[in-house]
């Protein structure tokens, strides 16, 4: 393979990797502390994907900066989900030794009653949305990277480390910990569990409008445009660690290097193929995941 054309995979890989992993931090944020898997994570995204254009195209808002928009749009809409419809599954069952497995159907009934209002609301047409910044692409020695890829995963960086610090050395934070750790002995503590996570999946649901707003400049918008970003946030989460923020940005890397290159010898839809062999051979080395407990 030509080293140039090598080259350009591995960085477009690379950014493509870092949002994977940004779209996947409320992914991983959700599920370290609920314990619940979110399958309406890809649909959320959806949402904000559209928020962003209908922004644009109604008040000509450019899509970064809708921002301010699509953050607490997502913030309210995660808290309301977990807050009126799994909350009170969880509490019916928190007898139970494990955590309630039907609450994975709860989020997956979810995800078909969004997509399904999007598809009778705007129809299965594309849409897409532009911004009205100059953003020529900048040049890493001969090799164009373009700048909105760059300023997602810009973003998935910067959001990792921003949650890791929010997490560690606010009060807020170290409740969420610990409620992730013992959600008895926390409540025991005099933390108001539910409203933690409410929280928790208020702000594992705002980050898919932060990405929402920044993706929504070089992806096309349809109704069932989240259900890949979700089927890959779960693999990424999987993959790095589940729980493990530092994880979810590592297993977007790894997976979206691999689908990159392996892209320039099979068609990009056997890459996707092969990137699922990939996540499997590195699970049967490591259960745990790439930074997860052995």
């Amino acid at each position: 393979m030509d080293p140039l054309i090598l080259g350009f995979a591995v960085v477009n890989g690379l950014l493509i990797g870092g949002i994977y992993g940004g779209v996947a931090l409320g992914l991983s944020l959700i599920f370290g502390v609920l314990r619940v898997v979110n399958f309406a994570h890809g649909s959320l995204l959806m949402v904000g994907l559209y928020t962003a254009y209908w922004l644009q195209a109604l008040a000509c808002i450019d899509p970064y900066a809708s921002v301010i928009f699509t953050v607490p749009l997502l913030f309210c809409m995660g808290y309301f989900i977990q807050r009126v419809i799994i909350a009170p599954l969880i509490w019916r069952e928190s007898a139970l030794v494990v955590e309630p497995l039907s609450a994975l159907l709860l989020t997956a009934g979810v995800y078909l009653v969004i997509d399904n209002l999007a598809l009778m609301a705007f129809g299965p047409d594309v849409r897409s949305a532009s911004t009205s910044l100059d953003m020529p692409p900048i040049m890493l020695g001969p090799i164009p990277v373009n700048m909105q890829r760059f300023i997602g995963f810009s973003a998935a960086i910067l959001a990792a480390i921003g949650l890791v610090v929010w997490l560690r050395q606010t009060r807020m934070g170290r409740a969420i910990r610990a409620t992730a750790q013992n959600r008895d002995a926390a409540a025991l503590s005099g933390i108001d569990v539910p409203m933690i996570y409410a929280v928790t999946f208020g702000v594992g649901t705002a980050l898919l409008g932060l990405f929402g707003s920044l993706l929504a400049t070089f992806i096309p918008i349809t109704p069932n445009v989240g259900l890949s970003f979700g089927i890959r946030s779960f693999i990424v989460v999987v993959l790095g660690g589940i729980g493990s923020i530092p994880g979810s940005i590592l297993g977007g890397l790894v997976i979206g290097v691999f689908e990159a290159i392996a892209s320039q010898f099979v068609p990009a839809t056997s890459a996707a193929i092969l990137s699922l062999g990939l996540f499997i051979l590195i699970l049967l080395v490591r259960p745990g995941g790439l930074m997860g407990k052995l």
